[in-house]
């Protein structure tokens, strides 16, 4: 006589419930690894963002001027729109787009976040470039429009010092009458800290920083009173 043999259905599902375990804890770590390489590259993408912006405000503030007609602001300007200008200036780094209608020169500059309209909670920074006209010169007709530097921002914030070193929130060259005789000077240095959001839901934040110097803000002219 042949005796035949099998697998039992206790067997059967013994062995369907190893395989599950097995699949279940390659799928977790595959998961793991995919989060992980999906959280790498959205920082890259944050220190990409950082870069080009932070190389766009060194070259303008590299170039910053002061001419008689235009001050240097750094400060929290709010309109109604929601848009905050954070700063403003003349600069040597006027940016041609457009090689018919546009011409290499000096360039009123400023900077100026507002919320995106997909999520309330990032800001935009926007920069503006405009081609400067002296006082009595022909202005341009044509509306400056504002380009987005960068997105995905929680803050940005701007600090400014003196050539002695001393830190200031805001800055402004505009004489005032409580200060007619005030001397109108660029600042040293201006500090840029841009806050990105990794993750708005958890509210998990980088923070990148430089220090950028002004050239022309660290000049020292002689005093007329000084002179005399």
């Amino acid at each position: 006589m042949r005796s035949e043999t099998g697998f039992t259905l206790l067997e059967i599902m013994l062995a369907m419930l190893i395989l599950g375990m097995v699949v279940a804890m390659v799928s977790m770590s595959l998961s793991g690894s995919i989060k992980v390489i999906e959280g790498t590259t959205d920082q890259g993408n944050l220190y990409y963002r950082a870069q080009v912006a932070f190389e766009r405000i060194s070259e303008d503030l590299n170039g910053a001027m002061l001419p008689d007609d235009v001050e240097f602001i750094g400060g929290q300007e709010k309109s109604g729109d929601g848009q905050r200008t954070l700063l403003s200036f003349a600069s040597l780094a006027h940016l041609v787009f457009d090689a018919k209608n546009d011409q290499p020169g000096l360039g009123l500059i400023s900077y100026a976040v507002q919320p995106d309209k997909e999520d309330s909670r990032q800001l935009l920074l926007l920069r503006a470039d405009s081609l400067y006209h002296p006082q009595g010169g022909e202005k341009s007709s044509v509306e400056t429009e504002a380009f987005l530097l960068s997105d995905r921002l929680r803050s940005v914030t701007f600090t400014f010092l003196d050539r002695n070193g001393e830190e200031l929130e805001t800055w402004d060259t505009t004489a005032s009458s409580d200060e007619p005789d005030k001397k109108r000077r660029l600042p040293a240095a201006v500090s840029c800290r841009l806050e990105f959001w990794l993750d708005v839901d958890e509210e998990s934040t980088i923070v990148f920083q430089s220090t950028l110097l002004l050239p022309v803000g660290l000049i020292r002219p002689e005093d007329k009173d000084d002179a005399t």
